[in-house]
């Protein structure tokens, strides 16, 4: 895992975060789904990636990237995953097959990928937590 693993350390913190207001908030783990990811943003308005990413910025920095701009491949920004099939990928193939909501990813910049398995994420990265929970409240403050 390692600081790849960084979407997962910021959902467990986002569950343990007070968001007033927002009873048909799901939170869900997609960092296995693949192709499942579909069914999560079937039927959603808006919906909120968790991710690293690897831009070339400083190390544990937080970038906002539009979903539309994804799929577009108008930004250059490389979605970490160890699947077959990449987040961009995914909204790709999502977008010929179904409506898909208002996408933002928030990215963690993980600088390079692990070479060896580890638990660890580097204290750059984790350090970056705090700051991804407060943009993704502010993306979730604009639904209200």
């Amino acid at each position: 895992m390692g600081d790849d693993g960084i979407g997962l350390k910021v959902i467990e913190a986002l569950k343990k975060t007070e968001l007033d207001g927002l009873d048909g908030l799901d939170i869900a783990d997609a960092g296995v789904c693949g192709l499942d990811l579909l069914n999560l943003l079937d039927g959603a308005s808006k919906v909120i990636i968790v991710d690293a990413v690897l831009t070339g910025n400083r190390k544990g920095s937080v970038h906002r990237i539009e979903g539309g701009d994804l799929i577009e491949g108008t930004e250059l920004h490389t979605l970490v995953s160890v699947h077959d099939l990449t987040i961009t990928d995914v909204l790709r193939i999502g977008e010929q097959v179904q409506h898909l909501p208002e996408i933002v990813v928030i990215g963690i910049e993980i600088g390079e990928l692990a070479t060896e398995f580890s638990r660890d994420i580097s204290p750059e990265v984790l350090g970056a937590v705090d700051e991804a929970i407060r943009l993704i409240r502010k993306e979730i403050s604009s639904l209200l």
